[in-house]
């Protein structure tokens, strides 16, 4: 009896968070912005749209120059080149004012972190922000870091060719498919296994994790049905280099594990 009770439980928790064969959480938590800003030793962040990850309601009053975010029961207002910001009405000094760069209102990192109730760490290494906010992160980067970093686009597609990989039956010309986009160690490596061993295809994507300009990894975690009342978890992290002048997968480890109930 109690092992039923458990397996319905568990079929209702997976129609609730699955609703497709596979799902992502990791994705759900974190974003990335770019074009923060450094000014007198401050990260300062590009409001709108740093908000509006958030989810945030933005106004701008053109009148007065101020700009004020909602969300929830939590109201931020702050004026152009003011020390001065209000949090629910209550004014709260600034180290460095609010400032318009090229039609883009930037305010310090901290500020709108804990206005909100939130926490802003700063990573000298990767020169960037990281805001979190119940559950939820946002990334700020600063302008330094674009030139190396890898686009959207490029993430994308090292994803789709990582997919393509998990069987190696169909390609007759393994070497030259992937070499635009794996490096020639990891080649040998899906050759010598025919294939990237217990991968799965996920479609969803976490952040990307900077150990230096030239090396970065991804985890990417899903779980998938197994069965009539068991869930599979799968957990693939993906390592990056950046070699012949882009951004290539160097490895790919995937662990995988069923959940009872």
């Amino acid at each position: 009896m109690k092992k039923t009770i458990i397996a319905l439980l568990l079929t209702f928790i997976c129609t609730l968070l699955i609703g497709s064969p596979a799902i992502s959480f990791a994705n759900n938590l974190s974003n990335t912005v770019d074009n923060g800003k450094i000014v007198n030793g401050r990260m300062l962040i590009p409001l709108r749209a740093v908000s509006e990850k958030f989810n945030s309601e933005v106004t701008w009053n053109q009148a007065k120059k101020s700009i004020t975010i909602i969300r929830g029961k939590q109201e931020l207002t702050l004026l152009v080149n003011s020390r001065t910001a209000l949090i629910n009405n209550t004014a709260l000094s600034l180290d460095v004012p609010a400032k318009i760069d090229n039609g883009t209102t930037y305010v310090p990192a901290r500020v709108f972190a804990e206005a909100f109730g939130g926490t802003a760490l700063w990573s000298e290494q990767e020169r960037k922000t990281t805001i979190t906010i119940g559950l939820q992160q946002v990334f700020i980067y600063t302008e330094p870091s674009k030139p190396w970093r890898m686009s959207q686009e490029r993430i994308n597609e090292l994803n789709a060719k990582i997919n393509e990989a998990t069987d190696l039956s169909s390609f007759s010309q393994i070497r030259t498919y992937f070499r635009p986009y794996f490096t020639d160690s990891f080649i040998n490596k899906i050759i010598h296994n025919n294939g990237i061993e217990n991968n799965a295809i996920l479609t969803k994507k976490a952040d990307i994790t900077y150990s230096s300009t030239t090396a970065a990894r991804m985890h990417q975690s899903a779980y998938f049905e197994s069965g009539p009342n068991n869930l599979e978890l799968v957990d693939r992290y993906v390592f990056y280099k950046f070699v012949d002048s882009k951004w290539k997968v160097d490895d790919v480890n995937v662990g995988r594990q069923i959940i009872e109930p």
